[in-house]
């Protein structure tokens, strides 16, 4: 099933390797953002756009993320919210914990949780394995339960490369659907950072409002962003986004500014 995820694609192209980015970032390094986005969907599915707000709060020990997103989606109006942690709990061993839920008729979850443990090898720490799960709960009978594990190589203090893998098991029936992940981030904290993103595999079912439901398909996606400092404390983040799937074809672009400090 991902009629949840898509719907919070945008907001976790641009999340996940920024949050990689700040579990690395000295103390302190946060910021709040907000802006927009505008997506074209073929063939009637209806388009998406919307506005977002996120804070990310940053200790020696602890980055919170706050997500605020109102949207239209597949002809369906929504809010969704989101609270998630990275505690360090050494230089070798973080968590990240979320949960987030939403509002509308069927294109955004009731309850999305996703947990996952991150262990730094290497002599310089410089490689994180990833191991984690995700449920997912919508507003129909549908449910999700993944697990996903990924590796990253900090290749440098300005080269990111991340590569993942996800199984997926969605209920009615026990739909089973694979989908592997890579990126790859560019720049510094504090200056610019871009983020190059693809991935490509198979879908358990999709909610778009559509008569019938999607069901057990094959899909592509391709995502670039750009977040760029002006000042030592402000900035502006845009990104671009294309998603294939044999029904319909997606393209848009997100917009936002940002504060730091």
């Amino acid at each position: 099933m991902r009629h949840s995820s898509l719907a919070l694609r945008i907001l976790l192209s641009t999340t996940i390797p920024v949050a990689s980015l700040v579990a690395q970032a000295p103390a302190g390094s946060s910021w709040f953002e907000a802006g927009g986005f505008y997506h074209y969907v073929s063939n009637d599915f209806g388009n998406w756009k919307g506005g977002y707000a996120r804070a990310v709060l940053s200790s020696a020990r602890n980055v919170w993320y706050v997500d605020a997103r109102a949207q239209d989606a597949f002809h369906d109006s929504g809010i969704y919210g989101s609270l998630a942690n990275v505690h360090v709990f050494s230089d070798w061993f973080y968590t990240h914990l979320g949960v987030g839920g939403g509002t509308g008729d069927y294109v955004l979850p009731d309850l999305r949780a996703d947990a996952s443990l991150n262990f730094k090898i290497g002599p310089s720490r410089s490689v994180v394995v990833t191991f984690g799960g995700t449920w997912v709960e919508s507003k129909d009978v549908f449910r999700d339960q993944a697990l996903f594990s990924s590796l990253s190589w900090y290749q440098s203090s300005a080269v990111l490369i991340e590569v993942g893998g996800r199984l997926n098991w969605s209920q009615p029936n026990t739909v089973r659907s694979a989908r592997g992940t890579g990126s790859l981030t560019l720049g510094r904290m504090g200056s610019a950072v871009v983020t190059l993103r693809g991935s490509v595999g198979t879908e358990g079912y999709q909610l778009t409002g559509a008569p019938e439901t999607l069901e057990k398909f094959r899909s592509q996606e391709a995502s670039i962003s750009w977040r760029q400092w002006i000042t030592g404390r402000f900035g502006t983040v845009v990104g671009g986004e294309w998603y294939h799937n044999p029904s319909y074809t997606r393209t848009g672009f997100t917009a936002g500014v940002f504060y730091a400090w």
